[in-house]
């Protein structure tokens, strides 16, 4: 039976506009619900609803196939009220400054912590100075350092009297250095006499040497005795410093007490009352300081409280979304600024990232964006999985060896929703073993859904919401039908349609921008196609290079007459936005020999591993076909022609089978036929990608050399789902000027391509001496002898 082409209805899913029961889609309710994702969708509310640890999420996709969208509505519709929030704030360490404490409060109490310290700082600072100048401080104070001078008084009295005694008067000297000092000095003449006018008299005869000598033995023991009551009388002195110290201590105490008190009955537990104690005992500890007035610097700034989460007025769980994460905005940073030259850092320069904003509730995160960042998914994957957040100074001024502030940790309880592609789901799975423990929902959004009538409907209704949130044009139904086909284009499969809405909503703003230039209130078939058209001119620059370099002859493709060993496979090209089909000659050149087949883009580097294993699976064709009773005897070379960029897939294995069995069988291939398809081991045709690309490939060619009505394509029959055509190349099939050939097998391949039977081998494994087949393993016995004579030869 001859090989019939596909019918031009099969090449496009073509949407009537009569299905769609409205003027324009302004008539439609727009739809917010993310459609065709019902699996991915009850994926994301268990995640969601699941409260226990470890039920974070991932979320994977393809961009515009409403992942993030999805999450923000089923946020939105669940309940997330809740009374269980908690504040965050970091107070002064009073053990270690370095080490700043942190507060986690009921929901309200941070604030009421703030301002309630701000109100026992005002207060202190009021009442500690009233209190140390009132009456009752002054009358102690005086009443204490009377009873300590009093002492003082009668240590010095008893030193006076016995110098009396002694002939000597405790008198006040200034020394060469200018300080004054108590000194005993002998009463001669009534008077008192320094040790050097005591020496002048001795030289002037008026002391004798004896009574020098005298006087001196007296002086010594009297002043050992008055150098004893000064260093007691010192000690009196640090005694009332001390006893004075203490008193107002104790009487201040009630007054700080009193007021940080204040701070214990806020709802923080221990943490708090820790915090309140360590305030009194700081002031109490440092009166002096907190007493004084001090204009350059305030005591009191250490015990300010820093709220780095306030949740005083929310009632449900937060929802951040962090777009540019990083250390810093993740996780929170510490100021610094600048001091004597030193870099210097306290509590109150410590800031919160999006995670502890994120404390109680959930945070959405692109994945490509955390592992993108150095390091920054292996800090995220150690604080999910100790729950706890660890704040440090991401800037520079590090490297300058200043005391690292290094906050306490803080214990959190966040659902994190990581969004990414596959791809990266996997990687992240295969290098973490604790992946899967830390993110045990996965949700799996599809690009595509199937194509039915209530499906459609959802889909229009869709698009009427795109186009009146961003106040486009309607669309009337020729238009909502042209997009349906396009959405349809998008998926590779005329039984499905694309979720890919950024990308469908491209061609919607741009038709509808059509429309306006053409003055128009909606948008028709004739806007879409032209959305459509524009798209690929801007990007087809490549396309129409590459194809002008064959239309020139610097790359030879030939589309008329026959050649033996030479076929036109076809590649697809993909750019970041576009693809673009062309062909490529493949040429077969057979020899006796015992290298087998020769993969020459191999051979020269070029050859990816999916390519090369096409090539040993025709190799395998060949065994399954041949050398029943004979070896296989050849050396074949497999030629890309004038491809210098590499070669991979498989998709071009049976195109490569035809030119070798058109080499062996030495029967020329139809050059107006193209072919793609990739081939197993059976001879059978299986599918491959980008089959439209392909198709429209050749087709651009064989239309600007002109048709010819013969012209065509071999491709899988298992490709037909695939098929969604430019209307110009179904219109060109449906003139009979371009043909498309389903080939669900290499015999039905070649006996187009050559025009003879493949042939069918007999019960010994003979084919028809005649057929393709029958000519191929003529060929291959008579290499099989030639290299067999030629051994003996040797």
């Amino acid at each position: 039976m001859p090989l019939k082409p596909v019918k031009p209805a099969d090449l496009r899913w073509r949407c009537k506009p009569s299905r769609f029961r409205f003027k324009t889609s302004g008539e439609l309710k727009p739809t917010e619900r993310i459609v065709g994702q019902d699996r991915a969708v009850g994926a994301v509310r268990l995640g969601l609803e699941i409260p226990s640890s470890g039920y974070n999420m991932f979320i994977t996709g393809v961009p515009g196939s409403g992942r993030e969208t999805t999450v923000k509505r089923i946020l939105d519709r669940i309940d997330i009220t809740t009374d269980s929030l908690q504040d965050i704030c970091y107070v002064y360490n009073f053990e270690d400054s370095a080490k700043p404490r942190v507060l986690l409060l009921p929901a309200g109490c941070g604030r009421k912590l703030r301002e309630t310290i701000d109100s026992c700082v005002e207060l202190l600072k009021r009442n500690i100075p009233a209190v140390l100048q009132s009456e009752r401080t002054a009358g102690e104070r005086s009443r204490l350092l009377r009873s300590f001078s009093e002492k003082k008084e009668d240590l010095m009295r008893a030193v006076t009297l016995e110098a009396q005694k002694a002939g000597f008067a405790l008198v006040s000297i200034t020394t060469p250095s200018g300080q004054v000092r108590p000194e005993v000095l002998p009463i001669i003449d009534e008077k008192p006499v320094t040790h050097e006018q005591l020496r002048e008299m001795v030289a002037e005869g008026a002391v004798t040497e004896e009574k020098m000598a005298k006087i001196r033995e007296k002086h010594e023991k009297l002043f050992q005795k008055l150098s004893e009551a000064l260093r007691r009388s010192h000690d009196n002195d640090m005694k009332a410093k001390t006893a004075l110290d203490e008193l107002l201590v104790e009487l201040v105490r009630p007054t700080v007490v009193g007021i940080t008190d204040q701070l214990k009955h806020l709802g923080g537990g221990d943490p708090l009352e820790d915090f309140a104690e360590g305030v009194a005992s700081t002031i109490l500890d440092n009166l002096e300081t907190f007493a004084g007035e001090t204009p350059d610097s305030d005591p009191y700034y250490v015990f300010r409280v820093n709220l780095l989460v306030d949740n005083a007025d929310r009632k449900t769980r937060p929802v951040v979304v962090e777009s540019f994460p990083d250390p810093s905005s993740l996780f929170g940073t510490i100021d610094r600024i600048m001091v004597e030259n030193k870099p210097y850092s306290d509590h109150m320069m410590i800031s919160a990232g999006s995670y502890l904003k994120a404390n109680g509730g959930f945070l959405i995160l692109d994945a490509m964006d955390v592992v993108r960042y150095p390091g920054l998914w292996q800090t995220l994957s150690q604080t999910l999985k100790n729950r706890t957040a660890v704040i440090r100074a991401t800037d520079m001024m590090r490297v300058f060896g200043a005391v690292e502030l290094q906050p306490e940790p803080v214990e959190v309880n966040v659902k994190v929703i990581m969004i990414g592609s596959a791809w990266l789901y996997m990687m992240l799975a295969g290098s973490d073993p604790e992946f899967g423990l830390l993110f045990r929902i996965r949700a799996d959004f599809d690009d595509s859904m199937v194509l039915s009538d209530e499906n459609l409907m959802d889909f229009s209704r869709v698009i009427a919401y795109i186009t009146s949130q961003e106040q486009l044009l309607p669309l009337d139904p020729s238009g909502m039908a042209m997009v349906c086909e396009q959405a349809a284009r998008l998926t590779g499969r005329h039984d499905r349609l694309s979720l890919e809405f950024n990308h469908i909503a491209d061609y919607v703003r741009q038709a509808s921008y059509w429309a306006s230039r053409s003055d128009r209130k909606v948008v028709t078939a004739d806007d879409v196609k032209r959305a459509i058209a524009e798209k690929k001119r801007r990007l087809s620059l490549s396309a129409d290079h590459a194809l002008q370099g064959i239309l020139d002859g610097q790359v030879m493709i030939d589309t008329e007459g026959a050649r033996v060993g030479m076929v036109n496979g076809l590649a697809v090209y993909h750019g970041v936005d576009y693809a673009f089909g062309l062909p490529a000659r493949i040429t077969v050149s057979v020899a006796p020999g015992r290298e087998g087949l020769v993969n020459v883009e191999r051979q020269s580097d070029m050859s990816g591993p999916t390519h090369t294993k096409g090539i040993e699976v025709i190799a395998g064709y060949l065994r399954n076909r041949f050398a029943y009773d004979y070896p296989l005897s050849l050396t074949a070379g497999i030629v890309f022609e004038q491809s210098y960029g590499g070669v991979d897939g498989d998709s071009a294995s049976s195109t490569e089978l035809y030119a070798l069995l058109s080499a062996l069988s030495n029967l020329p291939l139809r050059q107006d036929l193209a072919v793609t398809g990739s081939v197993n081991q059976l001879g059978e045709i299986q599918a491959i990608g980008g089959v439209n690309e392909k198709i429209e490939g050749f087709f651009r060619l064989c239309r600007e050399r002109g048709l010819t009505g013969k012209q065509g394509v071999l491709i899988p029959t298992a490709n037909l789902v695939n098929l969604q055509l430019d209307m110009e190349v179904v219109d060109a099939v449906r003139s009979g000027q371009f043909r498309i050939y389903p080939v669900s097998t290499i015999c039905e391949g070649i006996e187009l391509l050559t025009g003879h039977p493949a042939g069918v081998a007999d019960g010994s494994g003979m084919y028809p001496p005649r057929s393709v087949l029958g000519l191929a393993d003529a060929r291959l016995r008579q290499m099989a002898n030639t290299l067999r004579e030629f051994n003996c030869a040797r």
